[in-house]
């Protein structure tokens, strides 16, 4: 009998699985990163990691034999791949806007130095006005507003008397009375004073008229200055 003669299969090595799960994750890893909108300040959104053990078959290498484990190389752990996506945050902008207001150019003010008339100051427009006004027992709410020597009905505008300022917003007016005597105040918006000297007898005369040599009033800057 001739011997028989047996024909044995190559060994083909075992699949690659562990190689091709590294190079998905390698190629992951590679076109993972976004950029969304402009211009833009990156933030991380957030992070995702794959780890673990790829077991790498080595066809020279029989693991189901027993006695051969020490000639198979030491089983090596695949690397971890670390995946970043990066996105886009758009910056905001948040602006301020101050609007500034100002009481300039109107206001009121009276004083009542007896019990038969009232003198009063008022502001409209920046342009001061003097009045005056009765006041009695029988007509303690007199709402008519007279002035000048006769009593017309009506104001004084104070700003066509000389030395009136005209380089600066009038901002304020005040008033006060005594005797004979009613003497009115102004401010203007850059912080100027100035002073006007009225007769105030039985009537309201802006200006005080001319007495003697004394000539008639006008707007006094006050000295020192606020």
């Amino acid at each position: 009998m001739s011997p028989e003669h047996r024909t044995t299969a190559p060994l083909e090595p075992a699949p690659q699985a562990g190689f091709k799960n590294l190079r998905k994750l390698a190629a992951i890893a590679t076109a993972a990163t976004f950029a969304v909108g402009t211009p833009a300040v990156a933030v991380a959104a957030g992070m995702t990691s794959q780890k673990g053990a790829v077991h790498v078959t080595d066809p020279h290498c029989d693991h189901a034999k027993p006695g051969k484990r020490g000639d198979c190389p030491t089983k090596k752990p695949r690397p971890t791949v670390t995946v970043t996506k990066t996105v886009t945050a758009t910056p905001t902008v948040t602006a301020t806007v101050t609007a500034t207001a100002t009481a300039c150019g109107t206001g009121v003010d009276s004083t009542k130095p007896n019990g038969n008339e009232q003198f009063l100051a008022a502001l409209r427009n920046g342009v001061p006005f003097a009045g005056r006004r009765t006041t009695n027992m029988n007509n303690p709410d007199n709402p008519n507003i007279v002035s000048g020597p006769a009593n017309t009905p009506g104001w004084t505008d104070l700003s066509t008397i000389a030395g009136f300022p005209t380089n600066s917003t009038v901002c304020g007016v005040s008033v006060d009375a005594q005797g004979s005597d009613a003497f009115y105040k102004i401010i203007t918006q850059d912080g100027a004073v100035f002073t006007l000297h009225c007769a105030a007898t039985n009537a309201l005369v802006c200006p005080a008229p001319a007495q003697g040599q004394l000539p008639a009033s006008q707007w006094v800057a006050v000295v020192p200055q606020p």
